[in-house]
C-alpha cells in the first residue's frame, strides 16, 4: 500500500473512531436520561417540591464545575446573549421545573416519551426554519411516524373518557412535555451553534440556574420543602437518591455525554437515538412504580421509537446530518 494511500484512509479511520465514540457517548446519555425520568416520577410520588429537585439537580453542578465556567469565562463572554439565553430555557431551570410539573400527572412511559422521542421534531423544525437546512423524504417518513405516536399518546385518556370523566390533568401533563421537548431542542441547537465545551456549558447552566432558584425560593415564588422544613426533618434518602440521579447523573454526566455525541453525530442523530429513552425508562417503570403501559401507549412507543431512528437516517450510508454555521460571536 503507497504512502498516498495510507493518508487517504487515516481520515476515514479517524472519523469512523469518532462516530463510534459517539455512539458510546449517546449510550451512555439514554441509561442517565431514563434515570432522570425514574427521578422525576419519584420526587412527584414524593413531598419533594418542584424546586426541590431543582436544587439537588442544579447545586452538585453549580459547585463541582464552577472552575470550568470560570476557565471558559472569556469564551462564555464571547457568545452571544440569545444563544445562552436557549441554553438556559432549554436544559436550565425552566425545563426542569416544567418537566417535572408535567410528571406528577403522567406515567414515565408517556413522559420519556413526549420529551426525548418528539425531540426530531423540534429539532428539525428549528434547522429548517431558522438554519434554512434541506428536508430530507427519508426524514420526512419518520417525522410522520413520530407525530402519528405523539397524536397515539395524547388520545391515550380518550378511551377512558367514554362513560366517563376526561383526564383533563393528564393532558395538560402531555402538552408541558411537548412543551419541555421544544425547550431541550432549543437547547439542543444553540449548545451546538455556540460550541462550549461541554463541562463549562453544564457549569453556567447550573450556576444560573442556582441564582434564579435562590432568589425565586426566597421571594416566595416557588415553594420548597427543603427550605420550610428543619434538615433533621428532611427525607434524607429520597434528598441522596434524587440528588444522584439529578445532580451528578442528569447534570454533570448526561450533560457532557449528550453534547460530546451531538459533536460527533450531530444535532438531528443524537436527538434521534434518544427514542430508545422510553423504552428504557418504561421497563425499568414497571417493577419500580408498577406501571403497566396499556395497548395504546405501547403502540404509540411503537411509532415514535421507529420514527425517531427513521428521522435519524442513520439507515443511509452517506452522512445527511444538518450543519451549522458556528456564530461569530460578536454580541
Amino acid at each position: 500500500m503507497t504512502t498516498s494511500q495510507l493518508a487517504s484512509k487515516t481520515p476515514e479511520r479517524s472519523s469512523s473512531k469518532s462516530k463510534t465514540a459517539g455512539y458510546l457517548a449517546m449510550l451512555a446519555t439514554l441509561l442517565l436520561w431514563a434515570g432522570f425520568f425514574i427521578s422525576l416520577k419519584g420526587g412527584a410520588n414524593s413531598e419533594l417540591q418542584p424546586a426541590d429537585l431543582a436544587l439537588m439537580r442544579f447545586l452538585v453542578p453549580a459547585l463541582l464545575l464552577a472552575p470550568f465556567v470560570y476557565k471558559a469565562r472569556l469564551q462564555i463572554r464571547a457568545i452571544p446573549n440569545k444563544y445562552l439565553i436557549g441554553m438556559f430555557i432549554g436544559s436550565g431551570l425552566p425545563y426542569l421545573l416544567v418537566a417535572s410539573t408535567a410528571m406528577q400527572t403522567v406515567p414515565v412511559s408517556h413522559g420519556s416519551a413526549l420529551v426525548p422521542g418528539t425531540l426530531p421534531l423540534f429539532v428539525t423544525a428549528i434547522a429548517v426554519l431558522f438554519f434554512k437546512q434541506p428536508l430530507s423524504s427519508h426524514r420526512i417518513i419518520g417525522l410522520i411516524a413520530i407525530a402519528i405516536g405523539t397524536a397515539l399518546f395524547l388520545a391515550t385518556n380518550l378511551g377512558s373518557s367514554f362513560g366517563g370523566d376526561y383526564d383533563w390533568a393528564q393532558s395538560k401533563g402531555h402538552l408541558l412535555f411537548l412543551v419541555g421537548s421544544l425547550m431541550w431542542a432549543t437547547f439542543t441547537i444553540c449548545a451546538r451553534v455556540a460550541n462550549l465545551e461541554a463541562l463549562a456549558c453544564s457549569g453556567i447552566l447550573a450556576v444560573i440556574s442556582c441564582l434564579t432558584l435562590g432568589v425565586a425560593i426566597s421571594a416566595g415564588w416557588l415553594p420548597s420543602t427543603l427550605s420550610s422544613t428543619p434538615a433533621s426533618a428532611w427525607p434524607w434518602q429520597d434528598v441522596l437518591s434524587h440528588t444522584l440521579l439529578q445532580g451528578v447523573g442528569a447534570g454533570i454526566l448526561a450533560s457532557c455525554t449528550y453534547l460530546y455525541a451531538v459533536k460527533q453525530l450531530g444535532a438531528e442523530r443524537s436527538a434521534a437515538f434518544g427514542s430508545a429513552t422510553p423504552v428504557i425508562a418504561t421497563l425499568l417503570a414497571i417493577p419500580i412504580f408498577n406501571e403497566q403501559p396499556d395497548a395504546m401507549t405501547s403502540l404509540a412507543l411503537v411509532f415514535v421509537c421507529l420514527g425517531s431512528l427513521v428521522a435519524s437516517n442513520i439507515f443511509l450510508k452517506q452522512d445527511t446530518s444538518m450543519h451549522y454555521q458556528p456564530p461569530s460571536h460578536q454580541k
